[in-house]
């Protein structure tokens, strides 16, 4: 997904940045404060990673499946299940930033930092859309507009952050219902002598 950087290779040390964790709890926290999830849900996590996100959810859901393009990222996955004894964790590897899924095979979709690494996002959108139940929510977690500064000079990316207010609309359009946001995080940067506030936000909507 991401130009620049190879995810595999920093799989095994992906999570030692406080940053990345804190971000992970944030988030997962604005999840279980929105949207009822229970442990009847089937779930999908696109973009993985690690599987911060997922393994802070997974007690309130039936099963997630950790999707990722990075199969060193589903490595860890895998050995953080093993490690924890959850067996309701598993992983699939995707190539693309636009994924095969079931159709209407999950009754929540969710997704952190990964909008801003997809080069078509409605493209996307249309893909999770076709793999929620009815009924499902799908649940998209990214930093705000920023003004590029946000990543390091070795990693391009495609888009510096997404609009919220663009990304409801566009579930709108592709049939989605009762869409809303918040601001879940906000990830503080140094850059030169200044400290930079990112706000993370996480936009919702369900499947009728």
């Amino acid at each position: 997904m991401a130009k620049g950087k190879n995810f595999s290779a920093v799989a095994k040390t992906w999570d030692e940045k406080p940053q990345r964790l804190e971000l992970a709890v944030a988030v997962a926290a604005a999840i279980r404060e929105n949207i009822p999830l229970d442990r009847q849900m089937e779930a999908l996590e696109f973009g993985s990673g690690t599987g911060l996100v997922t393994f802070h959810l997974q007690q309130q859901l039936k099963h997630v499946t950790a999707m990722d393009s990075a199969a060193g990222m589903l490595a860890v996955v895998e050995e953080k299940a093993l490690a924890a004894n959850v067996d309701n964790v598993s992983t699939q590897h995707n190539d693309t930033t636009i994924p095969s899924l079931a159709r209407e095979g999950y009754g929540f979709i969710f997704s952190s930092m990964v909008l801003h690494h997809v080069c078509n996002i409605d493209s996307t959108l249309k893909a999770l859309i076709a793999g929620l139940k009815t009924g499902g929510v799908l649940a998209l977690a990214d930093l705000v507009m920023e003004d590029g500064s946000f990543h390091d000079n070795d990693q391009v990316v495609e888009h510096h952050g997404v609009d919220p207010a663009w990304l409801i609309d566009q579930l709108y359009e592709m049939g989605l219902t009762n869409a809303r946001s918040v601001i879940a995080h906000r990830i503080v940067k140094q850059r030169g002598l200044k400290r930079h506030t990112y706000p993370v936000f996480l936009v919702w909507a369900y499947k009728e």
